[in-house]
């Protein structure tokens, strides 16, 4: 069952969610940015005397306006329970100009790992939204020690490696799993959403990759996540979130999906529980 949420009444709707959360900690999932290039230094185009191309000005868009909101929402609300998470796409838009598949994505791993390697802190325009609410960075739930972002590269390869270790327990058909002989495809089975490719050729989805992020926002103590993600991927979000039970056996955490649109259509946002 979804329901929906103008833009306008976001920040709102976020703090009065933030506040119904009745046990453990909570984590607001917002200004989930992307990295951009074509072979040169990735950058994410959030200055505001950045040039955005047309292709990517949803992106962008949907960034400001998920931070802004989140912001607002966690300045508002009473509980110092709730955190702020920062996920950064480093996958979609590095887009190295080769010809050549296999060059073309060892140069795209790399300029994305160049990026991480040079990011401890939130990027710059996040960081300056912060310090306009008030906000202090220890309200930011890091991926680590080292740096406050999650990486989608990094939690899909993550997921591929823990989805591997998963197939070779003894319940792992129970679960739902098979795979080809060489398990260079595994297959997951859900009684809702059907069969499913979780991993091929040693890589995974946006499903394995929110699903390797739910696991780790468990294990930092989280109780509810609250998630603003692009409409786009509504879909694989919220399969990864159907199969995080089933699969990694995550228990008591509670995940409530906000699918948010083209900001400039002005159409609703859609919130999915899970």
């Amino acid at each position: 069952m979804t329901t929906s949420i103008p833009l306008d009444a976001l920040s709102g709707w976020l703090r009065d969610e933030i506040g119904r959360a009745r046990t453990g900690d909570v984590a607001v999932l917002a200004g989930h940015y992307a990295i951009f290039s074509a072979g040169a230094a990735a950058v994410d185009l959030l200055d505001d005397d950045a040039l955005v191309p047309p292709a990517v000005a949803e992106m962008v868009a949907f960034t400001k306006c998920t931070w802004r909101a989140a912001c607002e929402a966690i300045v508002s609300t009473p509980t110092q329970r709730a955190r702020l998470l920062v996920l950064v796409d480093d996958i979609q838009f590095v887009r190295p100009a080769l010809s050549d598949i296999a060059a073309r994505e060892r140069l795209g791993a790399a300029l994305a790992d160049n990026y991480l390697r040079g990011l401890r802190a939130l990027p710059a325009w996040h960081t300056q939204v912060l310090g306009e609410h008030g906000i202090a960075a220890g309200r930011v739930l890091p991926r680590a020690a080292e740096r406050a972002v999650f990486s989608e590269r990094e939690l899909r390869a993550q997921a591929v490696t823990h989805v591997r270790e998963r197939l070779h327990q003894a319940d792992a058909l129970r679960a739902g799993l098979t795979a080809n002989d060489d398990e260079s495809r595994i297959t997951v089975s859900h009684p809702e959403h059907g069969d499913y490719c979780l991993v091929h050729s040693g890589h995974t989805s946006c499903a394995g990759g929110y699903l390797e992020l739910l696991a780790r926002v468990h294990r930092a103590g989280i109780r509810t996540l609250i998630a603003l993600i692009p409409m786009r991927c509504l879909g694989p979000v919220t399969l990864g979130t159907a199969l995080a039970p089933r699969l990694f056996g995550i228990d008591g955490l509670t995940v409530v999906n906000i699918a948010v649109p083209d900001v400039a259509s002005g159409e609703p946002a859609a919130v999915a529980r899970g």
